[in-house]
């Protein structure tokens, strides 16, 4: 089959980035441990779904018109970056809230993804417009010029199937009792730890805009 290894790479490269621990997980492995199974699922949908549309946007060449338009493309990061640095704040006052460990009694409704799981899991994926800007690159280089439409929906279907399963195995694994009973024994500790994780991020993300801009100052 002429297309074959154009989707094995591209299904092999997703999966690599997928397992890498980023904001997903962290929300998604959160919202699972802090809520249920069923909220944790909710989460995986919002970030198949925004999966999806970065997916799908990038091989329209949405990433390239983002590259073009660097003051879209800043704008956008300022945004994302923005908003993991509120998710992560928010992880940092369940971290206060957090009692301990409470053998056997359930957790309070952490304030994310409490009631919005789907939402959380949405706009966190939607925060990252690198993505788009990836995709499109890794499609320019991966597949052909010559690649027929079906070849294109084979692509968006193995990325949005692959982030079901993984994200959805995280949000399992995370439901478990085992799972949620170490949560409940270090809670402040986790929260604290996936609180931190997001607010780096989102400072990594907003620095990296604050040198592209001062790199273009200078020039």
């Amino acid at each position: 089959m002429e297309f074959a290894p154009t989707l094995l790479t591209l299904a092999g490269m997703h999966l690599l980035m997928a397992m890498l621990p980023g904001p997903n997980t962290v929300v998604v492995s959160w919202v699972s441990a802090t809520n249920s199974r069923g909220a944790g699922l909710r989460a995986t949908a919002g970030v198949v779904a925004a999966t999806l549309v970065w997916v799908t946007l990038s091989l329209w060449g949405f990433g390239a018109v983002l590259l073009e338009a660097g003051w879209l493309y800043r704008l956008l990061r300022i945004a994302g970056a923005a908003y993991l640095v509120y998710v992560g704040v928010r992880m940092l006052m369940a971290h206060r809230r957090a009692t301990g460990a409470i053998s056997g009694s359930a957790l309070p409704r952490p304030p994310l993804g409490g009631r919005r799981p789907f939402a959380a899991g949405l706009l966190t994926t939607l925060s990252n417009p690198k993505s788009a800007v990836f995709w499109t690159s890794a499609f320019l280089v991966a597949v052909p010029p010559h690649a027929p439409l079906w070849v294109h929906g084979a692509i968006v279907a193995i990325i949005t199937v692959q982030s079901a399963l993984w994200y959805g195995t995280v949000a399992l694994a995370f439901s478990t009792g085992v799972a949620r009973q170490n949560y409940l024994r270090f809670a402040r500790r986790l929260d604290a730890f996936a609180g931190a994780v997001m607010v780096a991020l989102g400072a990594k993300l907003a620095d990296e805009v604050r040198r592209e801009i001062a790199v273009a100052a200078a020039g």
